[in-house]
């Protein structure tokens, strides 16, 4: 397989690379792994480019021309609609889309445009009886029944019928094609992304002559080399783990300075045998180049004003929390040096000249860390605004958060995760409640906005412990807005390692999917959703300010 591949390359050339982001993510904002990747390439001095299928498939089926394909799609396999309601949407998607993009307004002017673009959705999905396209938020049971089965993904990959991407995909097969692309990488990342992410490698490898890889966080070693087929049908390899060295490793292949056997975590086929290399431990972070934003459109997403998504560490510095699959995947935690990370910041903002808003990916940024950070952009004055990811530590002082305040940090979204201190000791959160008071508090009369994640029903959590949570969050609503979750059980967290001490019984495992299916054996499945019902109903009634994104 590679060496054909290879065979067909121009000796003195470097290899040609895209990396693609598939539908169906968020359409507010770029994911930011390719970009990372195209970095790698790119400093390692081959031409890389990005290419976000995701904004451009909204940006095509959210428009007239689309709603009047679809109505006359109907027409012709004889489906009823409400020609009305059509008219209204035509009339009206074009002003929509222009409201739902200055979401710094979240009036009701905003929500109606936003209940008008989701309207659209599902009146697009009608003539595909597979797809149900209903939010803008939230795309992982669009293909229902699909999503974690391989021999049903394979058959929606070749579904004329239902599948909206095959047609979508045409330009773009022969867009890429005019390139002369020699190496493509798509990103699966998310279970509402694998099948248009599967219908689009096949398409790529029947019609192209690029070397075809898959990768992402949702694949995992088993789904490859139980459904082998996949490197026949869909890719010539895939690459799991971390990416930033082994991409640069697996393009070098193709020039034949590189040997496969050295990309770590790639799977691949020689000859008939199918080979997987073991994966490395975390990519140190100092090793890894500022991302290359080649390709994006900043303009094109439904927001006003995108954030420019980075990342300055990879896993967990605490990694304990029980519920949580970080700390067992990554097992180490690296980091910029606070001085890599401002110089990466400036180089962006100068070679792309930026705006000033960038959203910090990592899973968590001990406050130590952020006091350097802090001074080192203070000091090379970089006035930009940003937002993090953090946890409730007795190190965010007073002066510390002024200081942050002062070098731009504006939002956090915090992991609090109960508001009963006895959960948060089974959980293994490390926090203490009274340290979260402060801390939201001071945030909140410096001028940082605080988000703060709530897992509602955790096992072996108590009526008791729930009410603690709801009581705790009165006290504090004035400070903070709150995102909830209802708990799910996450493959090779603490809690699924031990399932039996929280009363949990793992039922199986499906393909695809990186959630085991599960059940609870302390409390009823109907108590559960009673639990679920009364917190989103808190909510509703202004108990709390809740996270406006959220469907309750």
């Amino acid at each position: 397989m590679f060496s054909n591949i290879i065979s067909k390359l121009n000796k003195n050339k470097k290899p040609k690379c895209l990396l693609i982001i598939p539908p169906l993510l968020e359409p507010t904002n770029f994911y930011p792994a390719t970009p990372i990747l195209t970095g790698q390439l790119e400093s390692n001095s081959y031409e890389a480019e990005n290419l976000d299928l995701n904004i451009r498939f909204f940006r095509t089926i959210l428009t007239k021309e689309y709603i009047l394909k679809t109505k006359k799609l109907l027409n012709k396999k004889n489906i009823e609609y409400d020609n009305f309601h059509v008219s209204f949407l035509l009339d009206n998607i074009e002003k929509a889309i222009a409201r739902y993009k200055v979401e710094t307004i979240k009036d009701e002017e905003y929500y109606k445009a936003k209940e008008i673009l989701e309207e659209t959705l599902k009146f697009i999905s009608l003539p595909h009886k597979k797809l149900n396209l209903t939010r803008l938020d939230g795309f992982e049971h669009c293909f229902s029944g699909h999503t974690y089965n391989y021999k049903k993904i394979k058959e929606m990959s070749y579904d004329k019928e239902n599948n909206i991407f095959i047609s979508f995909f045409e330009d773009v097969i022969k867009e890429i094609k005019n390139k002369k692309i020699d190496f493509i990488g798509i990103t699966i990342p998310f279970p509402g992304t694998i099948i248009p992410a599967f219908t689009l490698a096949r398409l790529l490898k029947e019609k192209t002559k690029s070397h075809i890889t898959i990768g992402g966080n949702f694949l995992k070693e088993e789904n490859i080399l139980n459904n082998p087929e996949i490197l026949d049908i869909f890719c010539d390899s895939v690459l799991l783990g971390d990416g930033e060295e082994s991409i640069v490793k697996l393009v070098k292949t193709l020039e034949k300075t590189e040997n496969k056997e050295n990309v770590s975590g790639l799977i691949y086929k020689n000859k008939k045998d199918i080979i997987s290399n073991p994966t490395i431990a975390i990519t140190q972070m100092n090793n890894v180049h500022p991302p290359s934003f080649n390709g994006i459109n900043f303009n094109e997403y439904l927001v006003e004003m995108p954030s420019t998504s980075i990342m300055i560490s990879k896993g967990c510095y605490w990694g304990k929390c029980t519920f949580c699959a970080l700390g067992p995947k990554y097992g180490k935690y690296s980091i910029k040096t606070p001085e890599k990370a401002v110089a990466d910041i400036k180089k962006l903002k100068e070679k792309y000249n930026l705006k000033s808003w960038f959203q910090f990916q990592d899973d968590a940024i001990h406050p130590n860390y952020l006091d350097k950070l802090a001074d080192e952009m203070n000091k090379e004055n970089l006035n930009i605004c940003y937002s993090i990811f953090g946890r409730f530590e007795k190190e965010f002082t007073r002066e510390l958060l002024e200081k942050l305040y002062k070098s731009g940090l504006r939002s956090i979204y915090w992991g609090l995760e109960s508001g009963s201190q006895s959960v948060l000791e089974k959980m293994n959160k490390g926090i203490k409640l009274e340290n979260v008071s402060r801390i939201l508090k001071d945030c909140h009369e410096i001028g940082i906005s605080s988000m703060a994640g709530i897992i509602v029903n955790f096992p072996t959590e108590t009526m008791d412990e729930y009410n603690e949570t709801i009581e705790f969050l009165n006290t504090v609503k004035d400070y903070v807005t709150i995102s909830p979750g209802n708990f799910g059980l996450m493959r090779n967290s603490i809690v699924e390692q031990n399932c039996e001490e929280y009363g949990i019984k793992v039922l199986g495992y499906n393909e695809f999917d990186y959630c085991p299916v599960w059940k609870e054996s302390l409390i009823s499945p109907s108590i559960r959703t009673r639990k679920w019902n009364y917190f989103c109903e808190c909510v509703k009634n202004g108990k709390f300010n809740i996270d406006s994104n959220k469907h309750l």
